[in-house]
Formats: C-alpha cells, structure tokens, sequence
C-alpha cells in the first residue's frame, strides 16, 4: 500500500468517527454538556441521560448525578410558551437572562427551582429537581441562573 492510500485512510477513519461521535450527542447539547454542569455546580460525576431513562427526566436535555438521581431537566420550546411558565410559576424576575425571565417554584412551599426564560424565538425552561424529604432543591438559584446565561449565549 502507498504512502499516500494510508494518509487517505486514516483521513476517512477520522472523519468517518467524528461523524458518528456528532450524530451519537444528544441535538441540544450544544447549548449544555454534563461537564460544564459539573463546572457551575462544582458536583462530580454528572452524567446526561436520556428522555425518559429516569423517573423525572422528561426534558430534552436531563442530568443525573454520581448517584443516577435526576438534577436537572431543561426543556426547549418556542418563546409563545413563557408567557405560560411566567403565568404559572413566577415568584420573581431574573436579569440579565435572554430577553426576559422569571424565577419560580414548582413546588409550593419549597425553594426557587425553576427558571424559565425567552430569548428570540425561544423558551427554555430550567427546573432543579430536589430532595423532598429534606425539602432541598439539588440546583440553588445563583447556580440555575448561571446555566440560563450560558444556554442564552448559545441561542
């Protein structure tokens, strides 16, 4: 085999394992990857998982702790939906999130776990599962807003 044939093949073997590496992520985690969760919430071993895998997880993007239990569900939808989520669940504004957001709960009695915000032609939704026995939300809401501005960057 030529030199050049070799190049040529380890050229197609490399392109050819960045596509199945792109097509085998998850669409939307562009806008969020498991280690960039662990990097604003300082916790270890996030994982991504998929719709559905967990109790909970209903979102597009979920996200499991080091012990499999569910953090995080963000949800993706066009801007017409926030005025619902501000309807329903909004305690309080965030700032300098998107063109507009709120902070709310969606668990009377409970802390702040859910940040829905609109930027353009988009709403994403931020929900911070909890521990209810102990009535505390995985998420706080410095961490919560963090990950909003980071998605809003990316919209």
């Amino acid at each position: 085999m030529s030199r050049s044939s070799f190049v040529c093949g380890t050229y197609m073997c490399l392109i050819l394992c960045l596509a199945a590496n792109a097509l085998a992520q998850e669409p939307n985690e562009k806008y969020l990857t498991a280690s960039e969760m662990e990097k604003a919430t300082g916790l270890k071993g996030i994982s991504l998982v998929p719709r559905g895998s967990v109790a909970g997880a209903g979102g597009d993007l979920n996200f499991t702790d080091s012990s499999g239990e569910l953090i995080l569900m963000v949800q993706f939808t066009d801007a017409r939906s926030y005025a619902g989520f501000k309807a329903k669940y909004a305690k309080g504004t965030a700032a300098g999130i998107g063109d507009e957001a709120v902070m709310g709960s969606i668990v009377p009695g409970m802390a702040e776990n859910l940040l829905a915000f609109r930027k353009g032609a988009h709403c994403v939704v931020l929900t911070a599962f909890a521990d209810f026995v102990n009535q505390r939300v995985y998420l706080t809401v410095d961490q919560l807003t963090a990950l909003g501005k980071l998605i809003a960057s990316r919209l």
